[in-house]
């Protein structure tokens, strides 16, 4: 897991946490529902990284703990709200979360870890030189 129920808790205040999470809307957030929107977010963030990087990552860069905070906060609104309904900001950074996700796997951004291939792969000796053949020149000068 990249965020802990602590990473949420920061970035959503405990008001708007028992609103998104416990169904009664008052009293202390419910927990397991918490864990279901962190679990989704970390999923989703391997879904994007797995081929580039060796899963699971042994420690999490702070760019995914904040990616997964964003997108578990998406996810805790989308139970509650309908999706047209949704904050502006709050679709921004969900949207911005899944371009980075997007540009991570595409090799744009890197974490700073080991790429799942450097992690398996032995080095590969140089090839040499390269021998290109071609036709032969031709004359154009009577154009």
């Amino acid at each position: 897991m990249y965020i802990t129920r602590e990473d949420v808790a920061a970035a959503v205040s405990l008001a708007e946490l028992v609103q998104l999470s416990n169904d009664e809307g008052y009293g202390e957030p419910d927990w397991q529902i918490v864990d279901r929107a962190i679990a989704y977010a970390c999923e989703l963030a391997d879904g994007y990284l797995m081929g580039r990087y060796a899963l699971p990552l042994e420690t999490a860069p702070s760019i995914l703990r904040h990616l997964c905070t964003d997108i578990a906060r998406h996810w805790l609104h989308q139970r509650r709200i309908n999706a047209a309904e949704l904050p502006k900001p709050l679709q921004a950074a969900y949207d911005n979360a899944v371009k980075l996700l997007v540009q991570i796997r595409d090799g744009k951004i890197h974490l700073g870890v080991r790429a799942a291939a450097a992690a398996t792969e032995k080095p590969q000796p140089e090839g040499g030189a390269y021998h290109v053949r071609g036709k032969a020149k031709q004359d154009w000068s009577g154009y």
